[in-house]
């Protein structure tokens, strides 16, 4: 059906072709940071990486999920978690999940390490290469060689990236990460002395360093060159000529799936495709991929637990094998593998599995009863993602039957008193330092740290199967839980207790999933806002706009995080007396974080208007996702202040030269779901050459 004229088309046709100036320069912007400009701004920058690992002669390692992109496999040496939430300021931290204790293998090997990393506008270096490694670098010093005093064991930071303050408060820190690092943790330190014959030292290295010709020596210490993978371009990109600065961060967004294996392995087909070509190319190389065994990880200091995704599993070699997946694994695929024991948790998939596991997991302990003799046997944890599900199981097997020295005993359990989320913590560090990717989400932590520390009889029951395959297969039942109402929830939020004596609890909504399903208005409802605006450049007005504003759920395929698509339209009345109407939309979503405690966060994505012109409301993000445009904030911890829940931005976000920071705060009515009156504000402030200025918005439901 065609559109209807609009008073344009009549009166004024030629102006309908001429698009106005701001989506001409979203046009370019879109166009320079197309998948082919981020593939080639990435091979462009993986030279310079190349270089520097030869000119060092130093292994390269990857920062993940970042910095993989950059090195050729064959170039590189492993993988490393640092985090740059770790090194924001005020926050410094050294994470007791993510010791990265492998880079000392390399250092161990090799004398040092190139890590490679980068990022995108408006900084020089990412903060995880100026201040978490550099923190990481001097905890791991003071533990295994002490003498905090001595200069080599001093908080080594780039001054062109940290000023004076910054530093020496983050050095106020060091001494107690060593603490907790070391009660915590309780790291070998003999171990790790043998791998270490000197302190570490961090060196940095961009594209504007110069350097050596001849490889040089360090006579004193270990170098860690801590490398930034790609230019700093200062400006708009469009004028760059398709070069990106941190062109592979926030790959979700443009990979179509594409991961830095894939493409190094078909680089060359890639490059010379077209843009219009790229989805579908890699589509096809995804499948055509898609027959490739899942491989499995080995989880030191033991010889036997390792952990595997359950899609392409391969169990040829494993006497055990558990899985923790919808439906159990085939009997004829486990019998033609010669596995002798099998264990099936029957956990759904997502954030529901996490909740299954906690009556799933007694189940261990029947399981290896009821073996004759103790294992061993290799044996294999395996889920649908091989990282969540399958790791929170083998941590439970760690913490149960595994000793100091990795040695795994199955006759007999730890009891629960010997079991403190200490102790918890020191286990999961070996799966994390076997494998950094390996990394569950909180609700899964949280399931196994409420079976190993409660004292709890299993509801669950265990039903031993007899197919006449000679495996012992055991299949651990569970009662279907049904999904409660919302106000159901907010009552265990404020309770803390489950409505109702002897129904099954379940784990409390996070309060930004609260939040998030608060922010969602029934058809017969919206938001009425109220926007002020003051700026200090006469070139933007000040002024007050007042409109209403929805959120509608999306309906988009299973791999997307929940959506709300946000739509406000209103008029904004200049402090001249001029008049404008206003419409903006935005994409909300609940993201699961992989920081300390892998909780969920509130994210805000810009609505692409130009792949969804004139879309309608009702349709959403479209049936695919094509209205999510780029990340524009998310929402950080929250921290409640009489009543009121505040946050504050994770990071600020870089548009041409002005930054934006943004701050939020729910009333109760949000925070809870309750009957008071709901209400939230936001507010954005917006410093830089060409704006200046700060827009406050208070929403109330109407």
């Amino acid at each position: 059906m065609s559109q209807p004229l609009k008073e344009a088309d009549i009166i004024f046709p030629h102006l309908s072709n001429t698009p106005n100036l701001s989506s001409t320069l979203s046009s370019l912007r879109r166009s320079t940071l197309s998948t082919q400009n981020r593939l080639a701004s990435i091979v462009s920058d993986s030279e310079f990486i190349t270089s520097v690992g030869s000119a060092y002669d130093l292994p390269l390692v990857a920062n993940e999920r970042c910095g993989s992109w950059y090195i050729p496999p064959s170039r590189k040496s492993g993988s490393v978690y640092f985090k740059s939430t770790d090194g924001h300021m005020g926050e410094w931290s050294f994470s007791l999940r993510r010791l990265n204790l492998q880079l000392l293998d390399v250092v161990k090997s090799y004398g040092g390490a190139v890590v490679v990393d980068s990022t995108r506008r408006g900084k020089s270096m990412p903060d995880a290469l100026s201040k978490t490694i550099p923190t990481w670098c001097c905890v791991i010093n003071r533990a295994v060689f002490g003498a905090h005093e001595k200069e080599e064991m001093q908080l080594f930071t780039p001054p062109q990236a940290v000023g004076e303050s910054e530093h020496a408060q983050m050095e106020k820190r060091i001494d107690e990460f060593v603490r907790q690092f070391l009660d915590v943790c309780k790291p070998n330190i003999s171990d790790l002395r043998s791998k270490l014959q000197k302190p570490l030292r961090p060196i940095w290295v961009t594209q504007q360093s110069s350097l050596p010709e001849l490889a040089p020596s360090f006579p004193d210490f270990h170098p860690i060159v801590l490398c930034t993978a790609s230019r700093r371009v200062r400006g708009a990109e469009v004028s760059e000529g398709g070069y990106i600065q941190g062109a592979a961060d926030d790959h979700e967004a443009w990979s179509h799936s594409l991961t830095p294996a894939m493409f190094w392995k078909h680089k060359d087909t890639l490059m010379n495709t077209s843009e219009e070509d790229a989805p579908a190319l890699i589509e096809r190389l995804l499948k055509e991929d898609g027959g490739s065994s899942a491989v499995a990880s080995l989880i030191k200091p033991t010889s036997k637990l390792h952990i595997s995704s359950s899609d392409q599993i391969n169990v040829e070699g494993f006497g055990v094998v558990v899985s923790c997946t919808p439906e159990p694994l085939s009997s004829s695929m486990l019998k033609e593998a010669g596995v002798k024991h099998y264990l099936h948790l029957k956990c759904q998939t997502g954030k529901l599995g996490s909740r299954d596991l906690r009556t799933q997991l007694p189940q261990l302990q029947y399981f290896f009863s009821s073996l004759s003799t103790p294992i061993t046997t290799k044996i294999l944890v395996c889920c649908p993602t091989g990282k969540d599900l399958s790791v929170g199981t083998a941590l439970a097997m760690l913490c149960l039957y595994t000793n100091e020295q990795g040695e795994i005993d199955t006759s007999k359990p730890r009891d629960a008193k010997d079991m403190g989320k200490a102790f918890i913590k020191q286990r999961l560090s070996w799966i994390t330092t076997s494998n950094p990717a390996l990394n569950p989400s909180r609700a899964t932590l949280q399931s196994v740290n409420a079976v190993l520390l409660e004292s709890q009889d299993p509801k669950a029951y265990l039903q031993t199967k007899s197919d006449g395959t000679g495996i012992n297969s055991f299949t651990a039942s569970i009662p279907i839980r049904e999904t409660r109402p919302l106000s159901q929830e907010a009552e265990e939020l404020q309770t803390g207790k489950a409505p109702g004596d002897g129904e099954p609890q379940q784990d409390p909504p996070s309060m930004p999933k609260t939040i998030f399903k608060n922010l969602l208005n029934s058809p017969s409802q919206s938001w009425s806002f109220e926007r002020t605006l003051r700026s200090s450049l006469p070139t933007h007005p000040s002024g007050t706009v007042t409109g209403t504003a929805t959120f509608t759920s999306c309906n988009l395929p299973d791999h997307f995080p929940p959506t709300l698509l946000y739509a406000e339209e209103g008029e904004f009345v200049t402090d001249t007396g001029l008049k404008f109407t206003a419409r903006r939309r935005y994409v909300y979503q609940i993201k699961v974080g992989d920081d300390e405690d892998g909780g969920e966060y509130i994210a805000v994505r810009f609505f692409d208007d130009e792949k969804m012109p004139r879309a309608d409301i009702g349709d959403g993000v479209g049936k695919n996702g094509e209205g999510i445009g780029g990340l524009f904030v998310e929402m950080g911890s929250l921290e409640t202040t009489g009543g009121e829940v505040k946050a504050k931005n994770k990071e600020t976000h870089l548009c041409a030269e002005d930054l934006y920071s943004a701050s939020w705060t729910f009333g109760e009515g949000v925070v809870v779901g309750s009957e008071w009156a709901k209400w939230w504000e936001v507010r954005y402030d917006v410093k830089g050459p060409k704006k200046d200025y700060v827009s406050t918005t208070r929403y109330t439901l109407v």
